[in-house]
């Protein structure tokens, strides 16, 4: 059986659809396997938007320019919005919607999460732990369930510089967690949090490596009752990033990852960054990610026996494609001396320092107090000023110390269950479904990358790159004006002293 011919008349239910992987899985899987029946996307009413309005706003997103110009009218009919909340008990779904998706659904992918790293304690665990449990609650009662898929994260064991295909330990259990967070005092939380997640992080690795637990158990009982089989997996990207190919070149929806550093870079809103000049994040582009879980689910739907491990686990990783801090941040300043954003701060330039107290000052120097600087003219001025530059600041500070953990140091995941879906991809289906990236050049897809970030999270307009490389020369000179100056008054300053002792 084919990719295609697996998922043909399936209904689908996705959580977390309106998320970043979870939209280029939507559009993935209307426009290469057409003979889905019905996707089902858990969604929450927003403020002022209900669950319909919020699909026809994803849809209007130019990551759906393809299958609306190809497919016309058919992401409309097979989305079917379902109000629900992955912090509600039984996912706060209505009766009926429940027992829908109960009857109808076969494939279920659960890629919903909070993926702040400050999250809260008892938010994380009733988000990321509770949900989890929901979701998989749900899913047990479905009458054609096919395959089960829980996109957890290569880091939700970052407590271990080695990570294999497998479910690790956790120091608590899940259903320990569970009552902990639906009885905490949130007076209690801060103090709990720091006991609870010991050689974690953030709440959101841990509670993630919990969600796990449940998958892993309930895999479990399936392999001692065969009557209640559930064919499982654990999906475990890496940092993800940009697409790189399809369904467009570079698109993205956030600041996550190394490539919201380098745009702040390119900003010039960063002069300095707490890293390892040589340790190396492991990142996967988005797109390529997608078509692997969609191969993996049907990989595991189509190995459904009772003698099988209902459970595979995969780390998503690029291995021998990760680079390092330093030469990432070289592409970022390199891409944005040629391609200078329309308007910008200071110069690109960046310095890389392991040393968090050493970062602390610089931050300081180089960073915060222009900000001051700036804040103070603009307001005294009476400019227009859409956000505070000393918050701006503080917001990146903050931002990259919980990512120093990752920044600091490299892990290595093992990922041979993952690169051998790719002998499971049909000959006829490799064109829509082949993720190889052996032959990727990693400077052209951050390249790519940076370049759909201007386009996409920017709105940079090509047409004033002459205007903008002007402003950009103009700031070089003044950069090294600036530093020339530093230099001579610390050399005074040491003639000086010397000049002193020796009368």
């Amino acid at each position: 059986m084919g990719i295609k011919e697996f998922y043909d008349g399936c209904d689908i239910f996705i959580t977390g659809g309106t998320g970043f992987m979870g939209k280029v899985l939507i559009e993935k899987l209307l426009r290469s396997c057409p003979g889905i029946r019905n996707i089902y996307v858990l969604m929450r009413q927003s403020k002022d938007k209900c669950i319909t309005e919020r699909v026809k706003d994803i849809l209007a997103l130019p990551l759906f320019d393809k299958i609306r110009t190809e497919h016309p009218g058919v992401a409309e009919s097979k989305i079917i919005p379902v109000s629900g909340d992955l912090s509600e008990i039984r996912l706060g779904m209505s009766d009926d919607d429940y027992n829908m998706l109960v009857r109808n659904v076969s494939v279920v992918f659960h890629v919903a999460a909070t993926v702040r790293f400050d999250e809260p304690i008892r938010d994380a665990i009733i988000k990321n732990v509770r949900g989890t449990r929901e979701v998989v609650g749900l899913a047990a009662q479905m009458k054609n369930l096919r395959v089960f898929l829980h996109v957890s994260t290569t880091y939700c064991n970052c407590n271990r510089i080695y990570v294999d295909e497998k479910v690790y330990e956790s120091p608590i259990s899940w259903q320990d967690a569970i009552l902990i967070a639906e009885n905490l005092n949130p007076k209690l939380s801060e103090t709990l949090t720091t006991k609870l997640l010991g050689l974690f992080p953030n709440t959101y690795t841990f509670t993630k490596l919990l969600a796990e637990q449940i998958v892993n158990e309930r895999s479990a009982r399936s392999t001692l009752d065969d009557s209640n089989n559930m064919p499982m997996v654990i999906f475990r990207p890496s940092i993800v990033i940009s697409t790189i190919s399809e369904p467009l070149l570079g698109w993205i929806d956030n600041f996550n990852g190394p490539v919201g550093l380098m745009l702040a870079c390119g900003k010039g809103l960063t002069l300095v960054t707490l890293a390892h000049k040589d340790s190396t994040p492991d990142f996967m582009a988005v797109d390529v990610s997608i078509k692997a879980m969609i191969v993996a689910a049907y990989h595991r739907g189509t190995h459904n026996s009772s003698s099988d491990n209902p459970l595979t686990v995969y780390n998503c990783s690029s291995v021998k494609k990760s680079i390092t801090n330093s030469k990432l941040m070289q592409f970022a300043v390199k891409y944005f001396m040629l391609h200078p954003f329309d308007e910008i701060l200071w110069r690109p330039r960046i310095l890389i320092t392991g040393s968090k107290r050493l970062f602390h000052y610089l931050t300081i120097i180089q960073q915060v107090l222009p900000a001051m600087l700036i804040d103070f003219v603009l307001k005294t001025t009476g400019q227009p000023q859409p956000i505070s530059l000393v918050k701006l600041q503080r917001k990146i500070y903050i931002a990259t110390m919980a990512l120093s953990t990752f920044t600091l140091q490299t892990w290595t995941f093992k990922n041979t269950n993952f690169l051998d879906l790719l002998t499971h991809i049909p000959d006829d289906e490799k064109d829509d479904f082949d993720f190889r990236f052996d032959d990727l050049n990693v400077e052209d897809a951050f390249i790519t990358c940076l370049t759909g970030a201007q386009k996409y999270l920017f709105n940079t307009n090509p047409n004033k790159i002459k205007q903008a490389k002007k402003k950009l020369k103009k700031l070089v000179w003044i950069d090294r004006l600036l530093i020339t100056l530093f230099f001579v008054v610390i050399a005074y300053c040491f003639y000086s002293i010397i000049l002193s002792l020796s009368f």
